[in-house]
């Protein structure tokens, strides 16, 4: 994931543009008017992508397999995942002959801004989404897979997933606030 914010009426991505606004220096989240922390997970990964079709969806946010080192918060407004920079995943797919001057430009950005307390933020406002397909799976993990119309008709398709073991309590709250 690049410096580059994705933003939409429903979603947010991107690192250093929520600083202050997404999240504190601290790693907490910045609560907006009106809004309180239903629940924090750690542990918790998320893929978005649009449209949700198979062949070349753009990627909006990016999620590891595997551990990450995350923070899920749900709000009653909204959903917000911060994530630590990770430069080993942000890398290792450039680590080509052909991709090596990009790599090496790439991990002095990413290492400025993970010194400056700069994380990864998604932020999905599940409000603004009407749900065409749910699907759950809670047998070793926890795993959520949405596909969402936003107010303007753009399809996502957002995957909400337990990195380590089971949660259904907090995949249970995220399903409530997509179902209101």
């Amino acid at each position: 994931m690049e410096t580059t914010t994705y933003s939409s009426a429903g979603v947010r991505a991107g690192d250093s543009e929520g600083l202050g606004r997404v999240y504190a220096e601290s790693g907490d989240i910045v609560l907006i008017p009106d809004e309180e922390v239903l629940k924090t997970s750690p542990g918790w990964d998320i893929d978005v992508t649009s449209p949700w079709r198979k062949i070349l969806p753009k990627l909006i946010f990016a999620g590891f397999s595997g551990k990450a080192s995350s923070e899920l918060y749900i709000t009653n407004q909204r959903i917000v995942l911060l994530r630590e920079i990770d430069l080993w995943r942000e890398l290792r797919e450039e680590l080509s002959p052909l991709g090596i001057p990009s790599a090496a430009a790439k991990e002095l950005h990413l290492r400025r801004l993970k010194s400056a307390g700069v994380r990864q933020f998604c932020e999905i406002k599940p409000r603004n989404f009407r749900v065409v397909r749910m699907k759950r799976l809670d047998r070793r993990w926890s795993w959520l897979d949405l596909r969402l119309l936003d107010v303007d008709n753009t399809r996502y398709e957002i995957t909400f997933a337990k990195t380590e073991g089971l949660d259904p309590e907090t995949l249970t709250l995220i399903q409530a606030q997509f179902q209101h």
